[in-house]
């Protein structure tokens, strides 16, 4: 059984993705969470010798687009905040 082709539960489905679209990808909410959790980690990826793009692109990624270098040349990012904003307006 198809869980989407059962109206009830499809109609339910939707209903939570609209609240989570409502609720958590709104940036006003969001924003406020990524921004904390980016500083609790701040130390740790500034000194990790491993990391996969720059320390700059780190802090820039939570509210803008940005790009990483590969060998066949940059590739564009897109940041957590508009990721957030276009996901929401999809959604809704």
């Amino acid at each position: 059984m198809v869980p989407l082709a059962v109206p009830s539960l499809r109609e339910r489905y939707l209903r939570y993705v609209e609240e989570m679209a409502r609720t958590w990808l709104d940036w006003e909410r969001l924003g406020p969470l990524a921004r904390k959790y980016q500083a609790l980690i701040d130390a740790d990826v500034q000194t990790d010798t491993r990391k996969l793009e720059s320390y700059e692109a780190f802090k820039n990624m939570v509210e803008q687009d940005g790009q990483i270098m590969w060998t066949r040349g940059p590739t564009p990012r897109i940041g957590l905040k508009n990721f957030a904003e276009q996901r929401r307006a999809f959604l809704l």
